[in-house]
């Protein structure tokens, strides 16, 4: 009986391809390289209108800041004249829920930036966050080539191209790049800096610090658990700068109030209508948040409930839940559920521990595929 050949076949000869592909000194720019290469050229290559009304209006935006309804550099510039200054926009706009997101406004006054510079900023800011999210993976997955899998599939949602082709300055590069830099780097100080940075971008950033968190304090937990001992010397450093970060911020962002009036107001009809509408296509709402990068999420959260790993699974569901939660909350669904993407760094541990490298393979290799037959869409 003639065998017949295996459907793994064309996989096993392209991973070989790319084994000898990646067995470079300079793998790491070669494995960046081919992974954007993919996800933005299949991006550009099937929606055009991303290059033809994106790329176009963008460069009307450098022109003639503030010509095109819709774009945000001009507002973000203008803030940058008066950061501590109230504003007097409508409670629940974009321009409203500006007010404590300093960062960039400070940028903009310090070293005198333009459309032109700031969208050019964030392109390397996402070049600097890919490069980060690329060393956390292969460290968790200690394997190049799912290492790409996983970074062709993240390129290729809203998380890991933002800086790229978001041209409306919501400037969710910056904060994406500074939150990653802060669970990238152990030291506290540096932990503080970014962190910081991260916060006074945007709001979310600070929700979502709960994964930097639980990134350090989970094992001293199942430690605690497992010995039933505690001492403070147990706490990581970053833990505690962590929190001292938050203090911080909480701190300066009540003395802003205070003392210059600064605040978000809030309006409860607006956020009665918002709700609505979010509830009314919530489903739509939350797949093409992450589009086939629920699939590694799902498959993490299924292995823990099937291995009872009870703790692990109430702790980052809590936290992916919040995520959530904020997503159906505001208007742009898309991008204040891609704040949470360093969920899928606890995903990937997870997988890689109860997975074998041929199912994980699998798992990574199908999100990638249905995220590149997707066209991204926000907010």
């Amino acid at each position: 009986m003639q065998q017949l050949p295996s459907l793994a076949a064309p996989i096993d000869h392209f991973e070989q391809r790319l084994s000898v592909f990646f067995n470079n000194r300079f793998w790491k720019i070669r494995l960046i390289s081919l992974a954007l290469l993919i996800s933005i050229g299949s991006l550009m290559l099937l929606n055009s209108i991303f290059i033809d009304r994106g790329f176009r209006y963008l460069y009307e935006e450098m022109r003639h800041p503030g010509v095109l309804d819709g774009f945000f550099w001009d507002d973000i510039i203008r803030q940058s004249e008066h950061p501590i200054e109230p504003n007097t926009y409508e409670p629940g706009t974009h321009e409203a829920n500006q007010t404590f997101r300093l960062t960039i406004p400070l940028l903009v006054r310090v070293f005198h930036l333009g459309v032109a510079k700031l969208y050019l900023l964030q392109v390397v800011l996402g070049l600097i966050f890919v490069w980060a999210v690329t060393g956390i993976a292969n460290k968790i997955l200690q394997d190049k080539i799912l290492t790409f899998y996983f970074l062709t599939g993240f390129t290729g949602i809203y998380a890991g191209i933002a800086f790229f082709i978001n041209y409306f300055g919501h400037c969710d590069g910056y904060v994406f790049c500074f939150m990653v830099l802060a669970l990238y780097f152990r030291n506290p100080l540096l932990v503080i800096i970014f962190s910081q940075l991260a916060f006074w971008c945007d709001e979310r950033a600070l929700i979502n610090s709960s994964y930097i968190g639980l990134w350090y304090a989970l094992p001293v937990l199942k430690v605690v658990i497992e010995t039933r001992k505690f001492d403070l010397r147990q706490i990581p450093a970053p833990l505690v700068a962590l929190v001292v970060s938050v203090l911080i911020y909480a701190g300066i962002r009540k003395w802003l109030e205070l003392t210059y009036g600064m605040k978000v107001g809030h309006d409860a009809s607006w956020s009665a209508r918002t709700l609505a509408w979010s509830m009314s296509y919530v489903g739509d709402k939350m797949a093409r948040g992450l589009e086939g990068m629920w699939l590694v999420l799902l498959a993490a959260f299924w292995a823990l409930a099937v291995r009872r790993q009870w703790l692990e699974l109430v702790l980052l569901g809590g936290a992916w839940l919040l995520t959530m939660v904020v997503a159906v909350l505001v208007a742009d669904g898309t991008r204040s559920l891609s704040f949470g993407f360093m969920a899928f760094f606890f995903a990937l541990a997870i997988l890689h521990r109860y997975m074998t490298r041929n199912q994980l393979r699998y798992v990574l290799l199908t999100s990638a595929v249905i995220s590149l037959m997707y066209s991204i869409s926000f907010p």
